[in-house]
């Protein structure tokens, strides 16, 4: 019996052994990890050697990348697609997250590098950077400044951040903060080309609808004009949903269920 224990404690000895060496070893490997995505799919090269095609994640212990700056090349697969370069910095420890969207207007091109580094006062921090700057930032819904922005003691979670910037395309980044540490989101918007804008009109106009509200008559005249002395050209009933063409002050124009268009008040409509 007295064998047997003191077989285990040695065996408990040697693993406590092996897993702090593990975690010391981890710690002190000054090594990090790196993922990239692009569209469409591209070959990757750090300081000029290839490590692979996208999606990729140098993420395991015999792909981690000693901790320094690196040049990242991103060639697209697409030969009518210019190539991007830039620098980035491989932190102990860390994922680095490089995203691309390439365009054949490399003007219209975006992308983002993320990282995270100790935040100096212990708490979550995000920052965020955009080029070209002062980007409208929305965090989880809510508009809570420009960039370069700056947000410290935020919640240590995962969160949603849109960066909005007219002329632009919109730039979603789905993120999680950690505590203790500052996550640092670089963003390169791409400019809002004409088939881009008409792309965005012709989604919007065809997503948006009206419902019809209460009025005092019990119906909603649908005019041919907007304006109250046009001609009427036929009836809608409260709760009827209608889709949205176009609007001006004071008056939506719709379309009803037989294909006719018209013009109803604001007053007894609401957006839907």
């Amino acid at each position: 019996m007295r064998k047997l224990i003191l077989f285990l404690l040695l065996l408990l000895i040697i693993t406590i052994i092996f897993l702090l060496s593990v975690l010391v070893l981890g710690r002190d490997s000054g090594k990090g990890a790196l993922q990239v995505t692009t569209v469409p799919e591209s070959q990757v090269f750090l300081d000029n050697k290839f490590v692979g095609k996208t999606p990729l994640c140098l993420c395991e212990l015999p792909q981690l990348l000693e901790g320094g700056d690196y040049t990242i090349k991103l060639i697209p697969l697409n030969k009518d697609l210019k190539t991007s370069q830039q620098k980035i910095t491989i932190y102990p420890g860390i994922l680095t997250v490089v995203d691309r969207t390439f365009d054949a207007n490399s003007a219209a091109s975006s992308g983002s590098l993320i990282t995270l580094s100790p935040s100096s006062k212990g708490k979550a921090e995000l920052m965020v950077i955009s080029f070209p700057g002062n980007a409208d930032v929305v965090l989880d819904s809510e508009i809570v400044g420009k960039t370069p922005l700056l947000t410290e003691d935020i919640t240590a979670s995962d969160h949603e951040i849109k960066i909005l910037k007219d002329g632009y395309k919109e730039k979603i980044l789905k993120v999680k903060t950690i505590e203790g540490k500052r996550l640092e989101a670089n963003v390169v918007l791409g400019i809002k080309t004409t088939e881009d804008s008409e792309e965005d009109e012709k989604a919007q106009t065809e997503s948006s609808k009206v419902i019809i509200l209460a009025t005092p008559v019990g119906f909603l005249r649908v005019r041919e004009e907007n304006s109250v002395n046009s001609a009427q050209i036929a009836t809608v009933n409260p709760g009827d949903e209608l889709k949205l063409l176009s609007e001006v002050k004071g008056w939506y124009e719709v379309k009803l269920e037989n294909g006719t268009t018209g013009w109803i008040s604001a007053e007894f409509a609401r957006k839907n």
